[in-house]
């Protein structure tokens, strides 16, 4: 493909690996681009652009589930039947890996929390932006350390207060986000 045919900004998808990013830079048949938030430079016949990527399916990597977490899962799906309808949409993201990226296996814990963070930090300004009055970042139990950093990164912010989200809609593993005008 010529080097010509992408453009910064463009949406480009690796031909040999898993991966996709937006274009940064083109230099020459080099292509600089932003994957997973780091810049990387490909050759442009190793990189092809997306342009109707609705129109493609894809194999979505799923990992097996233990005999406990399907137990886990059934429990809280019955409990969240038993629970009142909420009348209040609320602003939320799941930071669950797999509800942010379709292929994560070949990152790093170190690099799976980066990405995480960048969503969750990206997402508290849209909602200061929007002016929304409260959200919901849903992190999971686990050993906590995205909560830890979560909480480290809401506490460097100003007209922020937040608490655990009420456990009846979220069970222990959700952030309440206040945002004070």
């Amino acid at each position: 493909m010529q080097n010509s045919s992408f453009k910064i900004g463009d949406r480009v998808r690796l031909l040999d690996a898993q991966g996709e990013g937006v274009v940064c830079d083109v230099v020459g048949s080099n292509v600089v681009i932003d994957l997973d938030g780091m810049e990387m430079t490909f050759d442009a016949s190793e990189l092809v652009v997306i342009e109707h990527d609705d129109l493609i399916g894809h194999a979505i990597e799923k990992k097996e589930l233990s005999a406990k977490d399907k137990e886990t899962r059934a429990k809280g799906k019955s409990k969240l039947k038993e629970l009142d309808d909420v009348t209040q949409a609320v602003y939320e993201l799941d930071l669950h890996i797999h509800e942010l990226l379709d292929h994560f296996s070949n990152m790093t814990n170190g690099e799976i929390l980066q990405y995480q963070m960048r969503c969750c930090r990206q997402f508290v300004r849209e909602a200061i932006d929007k002016r929304f009055h409260k959200i919901v970042l849903i992190h999971g139990v686990g050993e906590g350390v995205l909560r830890t950093e979560i909480h480290h990164y809401l506490d460097t912010l100003q007209r922020i207060e937040y608490h655990d989200a009420p456990y009846r809609i979220y069970g222990y593993g959700a952030t309440e986000v206040i945002i004070h005008r």
